[in-house]
């Protein structure tokens, strides 16, 4: 171990590796998601908080009909309660529906984007943006929620605008939380030929990680 204030050779080399693995990337390749259109779908919430609703408002309106010595109310009300049990135990260890089909796959290289064999070059391309929204296996910890709390992992996005002037927003799959990190070259690399902002690469990978344009 080096001594305090002054930097070993394995502390330097350890560094360079850092950097180098920020801005120097391998190809990396995501499947692509494409969401179905939204319909309208029973949920484990809606069953719920509906079999509450209904039966709250059964006995509300019709309490009057029970005789004093009736089990109907604790018959009901211990079913609803079961089926509430089952999908509030259940959402832990269930996926979300997909809602949508994976289609290909898209590749990130240091100078260009393929979405299923079609190249885009980064040097042709403008308004680059990326949204990392969430990882295959991540868990929502929305309270009261009974519909299944692990995620597809399909809620990350690349939108840019190409040569033409056609926008493109493509969704793909992350399989681990910090598999974004991966990309970080590629941003770098979007920021020095301008096809991404100085200013916007931060907000998406922290300062310390963006190379400024002209260095």
């Amino acid at each position: 171990m080096s001594e305090p204030g002054f930097v070993g050779f394995g502390d330097c080399c350890g560094f360079d590796l850092y950097l180098n693995k920020i801005h120097n990337m391998d190809k990396l390749s995501f499947p692509i998601y494409e969401p179905a259109e939204k319909k309208f779908k029973i949920t484990p919430n809606l069953i719920v908080f509906g079999l509450w609703l209904i039966t709250i408002t059964f006995f509300w309106l019709f309490d009057s009909s029970f005789s004093p010595n009736s089990n109907f109310k604790s018959y009901c009300l211990t079913i609803v309660f079961v089926v509430t049990m089952y999908f509030l135990i259940t959402s832990i260890f269930s996926y979300e529906p997909l809602n949508g089909v994976m289609n290909g796959e898209i590749i990130f290289e240091e100078d260009k984007i393929e979405i299923n064999e079609k190249v885009f070059e980064l040097k042709n391309i403008n308004k680059l943006d990326f949204g990392f929204g969430d990882f295959y296996g991540d868990r929502s910890l929305a309270s009261y929620n009974f519909n299944p709390s692990l995620s597809q992992g399909v809620g990350n996005s690349v939108s840019f605008t190409d040569n033409t002037g056609q926008t493109h927003k493509i969704y793909f799959k992350l399989m681990s939380r910090n598999q974004y990190k991966n990309l970080y070259p590629f941003i770098n690399s979007a920021v020095k030929i301008g096809a991404m902002t100085y200013y916007r690469a931060i907000d998406l990978i922290d300062v310390e990680n963006v190379t400024k344009p002209g260095n």
